[in-house]
């Protein structure tokens, strides 16, 4: 038998399967709940309405998300390239999901936007605590930054894959991703105005 927080979950799960390959509009409490093999009543009695589900389905999806992103930065520089493509591999409906909620625009976008924020700041600290983190005068711009980067990826996902020629989650197109991404956040790409290259590496 299964226990209440088993069938919650499940609930969850389908629905944001659901929101992110049919958007919100056209997915309704009914859709979910005859895809999940149950009455619309049961989802009506954990989670209330719709616009409550959606909400905890921003919550917990991002939730899980940030907490494997966060495993994969704070990890050792050797094991990172496997725990991207772990991440990205599993990442297509969420990313779907982010983006639906992206695109939804209104109350749905800004929770997020604002939860996300949230997250970047909390790793920063983390990151700070781990001896990963140059001095940040800004914490705050730098997770909002960061937030933009990630979300706008989200955004612009099928463009990523098909400039760089393959599946996020594929070795190739992973390692690229991430060895950008550690170039600019760890080293910086450019050179300070009245120096070269040379000097600015001395």
């Amino acid at each position: 038998m299964r226990s209440v927080e088993t069938t919650r979950e499940q609930l969850l799960t389908i629905a944001v399967e659901m929101f992110a390959a049919n958007g919100f509009a056209q997915t309704s409490l009914r859709a979910i709940a005859k895809q999940a093999g149950v009455s619309p009543a049961l989802l009506v009695h954990h989670f209330g309405t719709k616009d409550a589900l959606i909400k905890e389905a921003i919550a917990i999806t991002l939730g899980h998300w940030v907490a494997d992103e966060k495993a994969a930065m704070l990890d050792d520089e050797s094991n990172q390239l496997s725990h991207w493509q772990t991440v990205m591999a599993k990442g297509a409906t969420p990313l779907n999901f982010f983006r639906q909620v992206l695109l939804a625009g209104g109350e749905y976008s800004q929770r997020l936007f604002a939860a996300a924020v949230s997250e970047s700041e909390s790793l920063l600290e983390q990151m700070k605590s781990a001896g990963r983190l140059r001095d940040v005068k800004d914490p705050k711009t730098t997770a909002l930054m960061l937030t933009l980067s990630g979300l706008g990826s989200v955004l612009f996902m099928d463009h990523i894959e098909r400039i760089l020629g393959g599946s996020i989650a594929s070795e190739t197109v992973a390692k690229k991703l991430m060895n950008a991404n550690n170039q600019m956040l760890q080293e910086g790409i450019f050179v300070p105005s009245g120096s070269n290259e040379k000097e600015a590496g001395n």
